[in-house]
């Protein structure tokens, strides 16, 4: 019989992480024109202050693509919304997994529709925060 606490298992964390196409911050630095030396204290501080989605693999601060708009070199203006509105129980993990997972509301996961149906995105993630009430 396996142990239950086997090492070998990979956490739901690192699942997710490796079902996301990810970027460094010297990358994401590149891909939005910033020019610094550190790259990784430029996208840490865009994180802070709710400018980009940064998650850490493996210590490293890493950006899902899925946030730009690769061929116009930025980040796409919904990401933007979506981290005004996120409150501060919702990680940038677990936002990454409400993005990246079907919704009902589109068919598809909502990072597939940025750029197209921005304004339903957003509407879906208020509802989604929404909290539960009874009565």
């Amino acid at each position: 019989m396996p142990p239950e606490n086997s090492t070998d298992k990979t956490s739901v964390e690192e699942r997710l992480l490796a079902s996301i196409k990810l970027m460094d911050a010297s990358q994401g630095c590149a891909l939005l024109r910033i020019e610094t030396d550190d790259p990784e204290g430029a996208v840490c501080g865009l994180a802070s202050s709710d400018g980009i989605i940064a998650v850490v693999q493996n210590g490293k601060t890493m950006l899902p693509q899925f946030q730009f708009d690769m061929a116009n070199g930025r980040i796409f203006d919904v990401v933007g919304a979506i981290l005004n509105l996120r409150p501060a129980c919702v990680s940038n993990l677990r936002l990454c997994y409400w993005l990246n997972r079907g919704h009902v509301d589109f068919g598809c996961a909502p990072t597939q529709r940025f750029g197209h149906e921005d304004a339903a995105i957003v509407a879906a993630f208020r509802r989604y925060i929404e909290p539960v009430r009874h009565g």
